[in-house]
Formats: structure tokens, C-alpha cells, sequence
């Protein structure tokens, strides 16, 4: 028991629980998860990474350039009739001009938190991409357009139903108007950009361990035809590893220690580790990483098999609901959206470090001669980055602004509760001539 005299705010718990464990969470928050294999990372990370010398010179003037930044914003509140309210904006904006797009509905669904996010998640998503394209269709005159986000991420939801009551297809429209804008891009040879920062991707750390897991391949002294069952079990791992690990430890039975370092890899490949975590780790000075053109994963290309082999049977077994409710012409449409994914182009991915106080930033732009459906695993890719990396280092700003275009975008696009508690919702109950309850964990008093 403590007197009232005792520091406030639980600092001396605070300060001895830091005290016992000092050494290791220092490690963890300044380094990351600790890793077994960081010297073999590093000799297989720093002869890819691409320096980049004198970047002044390649900064441009920012009039000059012709950027569009696009970003969103949402607010969602729990109402007492058991719906959830939503407002969503979206904003693109180059030089002097803008585009808005709003969204407002309530929505209604028996799943739990978790589906209700993704789903607004997604729909955010889908009016940046609309707002996009109303802005290029509205005489936008742009080189670029950079989007707060990853462009390959976005090309892997998983086309489904909803467990939204009154929009179930949600996805289906995602994908079509996702597939407009990269056509426009395209037509229009627009850079369409997708800008991430501190990306929980692994690919790049993926990419690295199939070099280690190729160089230790070739050192172990066993049988040809258990090496390349253990090149099953790498390539495995990631889709199943309860399965994967349960062939390697039949191996590492047979062989013993030869088979430690294959192990660790095995094990590092299943670890959390973002991409991120390595550059900043081993980075000594600004650049950025080898590109690489992304694919999808074994267990996403199984998945998207079907999409291109026989749409009209994956949308009977997916959609099940909305066809009941909309009819057979409804499979007509969805097949062709469901038809038009493996089209896709796939997406070349690299990250940029411009301050080695900074985290880096992941880009990603369309390959537009490789379909998505014809990239497998992650490979090296030779290409001409000189105009993208100009826009990037002319639109950073240091550790407070990674990027100038998208942080204006952010800030005019945000949507505040005051907002919303001020403005939106008088105006609702002042057209609906009506006082709008809403559910118990909203407080309309906020205090410090």
C-alpha cells in the first residue's frame, strides 16, 4: 500500500518495471525482435542496397511538377438503434485545385468490430480510387498520382461477400473501380504511386531469406533428394507452417545439427520481422532497396485460380446471398469483375530511405507488362526508377513530413469529432426534424 505522498500517474511502477528488463526492451524498441541470422541479412542486404549520392541535385522545383495527392478520412459511431453510423472523405488535390467525394450511410451487420473496420476500411479505400478518377476525368493536368498506401496490398482482398446487410457486394465494386483507375493510369501513362510508411510487409525480408536458405542449400552435405524437399518445405512454409514444419522435423530427425542454420531460417520466415525493422537495421547511409516485382503468395495464387478458370463458380459459391437477392443477372456482372483480377498488373516494390535518422518508405507502382496472374514469387527487376525517386526526394520534407503532397492532403481531408458533433449532426437532426440518439459508448461531453 502506497500513502497519498507517492508519485502520481504509477511513474515509480513505471520507472522499476523499465529498471528490471532495461537491456532487453531497449533492444526491442530501438532494434526490433532480436535476430539469430543478422550477420547472414547483412551480407545478402548491403550489396542490393542502392545508394543514393547527392540527392539535392535531384530534387526539383515543386511547381514544376505535376503531383496529385489522394487521401481519406472516416468517422464511425455506434447509433441506439443498433446501426453504425459512417461519414467518410475523400480528397485529391494538385497545385490549386481539388476534388472532394463524400460518403454517409449507416450500415448494419452481426458480425462483431473487427468486419464492421474492414469494411469501412475498404470503402475509404474505394473513394480514394473514385475521387482519383473524378479528378483526371475533371481536367487534372498530372505526371503522378500518389495514394497514402500500399497498391499491391489493395490488389489482394479477397473478393467475397460482406457481412454488411445492405451492401454485401462492396468488394465486387471495389475491385471494378480499382481496375478503372489502373486502366486510366495506364491510357493516360500516368505514375499511379502508392506511398506507405513503416509497412508491416515482409516480402523484402522473404526475398532475403531465399537467398540465405539457396546459399545454405548448396553448403549442407545431405542427399539430392532431400534438399529438394526441404526447397518444398521454404517454399511451404508461409502457406502452412504446421504442416511444413512437421516434414522439416521428420529431416532434421534424420540429419541432426546439419540442419540447425535450415531451421533458423525456417523459423525467422514465420517471425513477424517487418521489412522495415532490416533496412533500418543495416542501412548505413540513404537509398533504397533492390525493386522487386510482387506476385501473389502460393496460397493466393491457389485462390485466384478459380477467378480466371471458372468465374461463374466461384461467384455461385462466394456470393450466395446476393444472388438470392439480385438475381441471375447478377452473375453475369460479377463473374466478369471476378474474371478481371488476374489482369491486373502485378506491382514493382522497393523501399526508400532518405534519412538514416527516418524510417523508410515503401513504394509501389504497376508493372504494367506483367499481369498479376502470371507473377510468382517475388523476383529482381531492372527498372528505370530516375522519375519516380525525383518526385519523392523533391516532395520529402524530413522526419516531421515524409512526403509534402500527401501530408497536405492529410490535413485538409481529416475529419475531426468537433466536426461532426458541431456540424454534421445538427445539420442531420435539423433536415431529419428529429434528435438523433446515439449508442452508450459515445460521449457527447469530452473532457481533458
Amino acid at each position: 500500500m502506497k500513502n497519498v505522498t507517492s508519485m502520481p500517474d504509477f511513474l515509480e511502477e513505471f520507472a522499476s518495471s523499465i529498471r528490471h528488463q532495461k537491456e532487453a526492451l531497449k533492444e526491442r524498441i530501438l532494434r526490433g525482435k532480436p535476430n539469430p541470422l543478422e550477420n547472414r541479412f547483412r551480407k545478402h542486404f548491403e550489396p542490393l542496397w542502392m545508394p543514393l549520392e547527392n540527392i539535392g541535385q535531384s530534387a526539383s522545383n515543386l511547381s514544376n511538377l505535376g503531383v496529385t495527392a489522394v487521401d481519406s478520412s472516416v468517422y464511425m459511431n455506434p447509433l441506439s438503434t443498433g446501426g453504425i453510423f459512417y461519414v467518410i472523405r475523400s480528397l485529391a488535390v494538385c497545385k490549386n485545385k481539388e476534388q472532394k467525394r463524400l460518403e454517409t450511410n449507416v450500415f448494419f451487420t452481426k458480425s462483431g468490430l473487427l468486419e464492421a473496420h474492414y469494411y469501412i476500411g475498404a470503402k475509404m479505400e474505394m473513394l480514394e480510387f473514385q475521387v482519383a478518377i473524378d479528378a483526371l476525368r475533371n481536367g487534372f493536368e498530372c505526371s503522378a498520382i500518389l495514394i497514402d498506401g500500399s497498391l499491391f496490398g489493395r490488389a489482394m482482398h479477397v473478393p467475397v461477400e460482406t457481412k454488411v446487410e445492405e451492401d454485401r457486394t462492396a468488394i465486387l465494386e471495389y475491385f471494378k473501380t480499382y481496375a478503372e483507375l489502373l486502366e486510366l493510369c495506364r491510357k493516360s501513362k500516368i505514375l499511379l504511386v502508392g506511398v506507405s510508411k513503416e509497412s508491416r510487409a515482409t516480402f523484402y525480408r522473404d526475398f532475403l531469406l531465399k537467398l540465405i536458405f539457396c546459399e545454405e542449400l548448396e553448403e549442407i552435405d545431405i542427399e539430392a533428394g532431400d534438399k529438394q524437399r526441404l526447397e518444398g518445405i521454404f517454399r511451404g512454409t508461409l502457406g502452412n507452417e504446421k504442416t511444413a514444419f512437421s516434414k522439416f522435423k521428420k529431416l532434421r530427425t534424420k540429419h541432426g545439427s546439419k540442419l540447425e542454420s535450415i531451421e533458423l531460417i525456417l523459423t525467422e520466415l514465420t517471425s513477424s520481422r517487418p521489412d522495415y525493422q532490416i533496412v533500418m537495421n543495416f542501412a548505413g547511409k540513404i537509398g533504397y532497396t533492390q525493386p522487386l516485382v510482387l506476385g501473389p503468395s502460393a496460397r493466393a495464387a491457389i485462390r485466384m485460380h478459380p477467378f480466371s478458370s471458372n468465374p461463374r463458380k466461384y461467384v455461385t459459391n462466394n456470393f450466395e446471398i446476393s444472388i438470392r437477392e439480385r438475381g441471375a443477372g447478377f452473375v453475369d456482372w460479377a463473374s466478369e469483375v471476378v474474371r478481371s483480377i488476374p489482369s491486373f498488373p502485378s506491382f514493382i516494390s522497393f523501399y526508400l530511405l532518405l534519412d538514416v535518422r527516418d524510417s523508410p518508405m515503401r513504394i509501389d507502382v504497376p508493372c504494367w507488362e506483367q499481369p498479376l496472374s502470371k507473377t510468382g514469387s517475388s523476383k529482381p527487376v531492372d527498372v528505370d526508377l530516375q522519375a519516380l525517386l525525383r518526385i519523392m526526394i523533391s516532395g520529402y520534407c524530413g522526419l516531421d513530413a515524409y512526403n509534402l503532397w500527401l501530408k497536405n492532403v492529410d490535413e485538409r481531408v481529416k475529419l475531426k469529432r468537433r466536426v461532426v458533433d458541431d456540424m454534421y449532426f445538427p445539420c442531420m437532426e435539423k433536415l431529419f426534424q428529429s434528435k438523433i440518439i446515439r449508442g452508450r459508448g459515445y460521449r457527447r461531453v469530452r473532457f481533458p
